[in-house]
């Protein structure tokens, strides 16, 4: 792979956690590329030019993008409009069409094809795991663009950057994957607070509590992964007839723990609809309106 250029449209901890494996040749870039950034706090932008020297910082958006392969947007979704005032005349004068890779949650293809002036976007979706190589990512194409088998490869590397990458081939399935890895890592973190602070009531130390909850978590998944068996049966492996465990997952069922964490993801998918001003009448218990229902009928379709 040649020498490309990747500029980064905002510099926070995600933008970062691709930086830092960039800087570095590796399995996914093995001649480092040229890396751009466009940052606005003045904090961050010196924290990133320390950490990663070569890293260079750009005043304005054209220098930025100019001849950019790639241009990753990483700003908040609310920030989204006032960055498109100025990036879409930046992408339109730049001599290379570049790949727009976002990582906004929420923020639909259709908005940056608008902001940006091209049909060349890359939506993703990755987890704050990745800000240490171990994240997953999901990520999409737009269909009505025409990505060459270079620009899809170095896409890959790109996003393989913050540890594995999963493509699928809709984006529906971004929004979905946001309530399943994006926001699942809190769902995880709340599981070892409520553990760990159990632990520490029944008497341990809180750091050896917590060595024994995030190792107990670590090691079951690791465990699920190398024997590719389903989660009934692990749970049931470890389950004696009358046993303690047995005793918990009574509890557990008797507090609807199973409902309660699916309603949990449903709620956060919903709430990714709505950012992108989608219908978010989905769900259990939920009835999505026919296309040929009156609007306005249903609050939640987008007029």
């Amino acid at each position: 792979m040649c020498m490309i250029k990747i500029a980064f449209i905002g510099a926070g901890k995600m933008a970062e956690a691709m930086i830092a494996p960039l800087k570095r040749p590796g399995p996914h870039f093995p001649v480092v590329p040229t890396i751009m950034i466009r940052e606005i706090s003045p904090k961050v932008t010196n924290q990133v030019l320390t950490a990663y020297p070569g890293v260079q910082n750009s005043l304005d958006y054209d220098d930025c993008v100019h001849n950019a392969e790639v241009v990753v947007v990483a700003v908040k979704p609310q920030n989204l409009e006032e960055v498109f005032e100025q990036l879409k005349p930046a992408i339109a004068a730049s001599p290379k069409e570049p790949i727009i890779v976002s990582i906004c949650a929420g923020a639909p293809m259709s908005s940056f094809v608008l902001g940006c002036g091209t049909e060349k976007i890359v939506r993703s979706m990755p987890n704050t795991p990745a800000t240490i190589e171990q994240g997953v990512t999901v990520w999409t194409t737009n269909s009505r663009a025409m990505f060459t088998e270079s620009e899809i490869e170095i896409t890959r590397h790109l996003l393989g950057c913050l540890g594995m990458e999963v493509r699928v081939d809709d984006e529906k399935f971004i929004d979905m994957a946001t309530s399943i890895t994006g926001s699942g890592p809190a769902y995880v973190f709340v599981m070892v607070e409520a553990m760990v602070d159990t632990a520490v009531h029944m008497g341990f130390s809180r750091d050896i509590a917590t060595t024994l909850v995030l190792q107990t978590i670590l090691g079951s998944t690791q465990y699920a992964m190398a024997t590719k068996e389903h989660p009934a049966i692990l749970k049931n492996s470890v389950t004696s007839p009358a046993g303690t465990t047995a005793s918990a997952m009574y509890t557990l069922e008797k507090g609807q723990f199973k409902t309660v964490i699916s309603d949990a993801i449903w709620s956060c998918y919903r709430r990714s609809l709505e950012m992108g001003g989608q219908c978010s009448n989905v769900g259990p218990g939920r009835i999505r309106p026919s296309p040929m229902a009156p609007r306005g009928e249903f609050p939640d379709m987008p007029q």
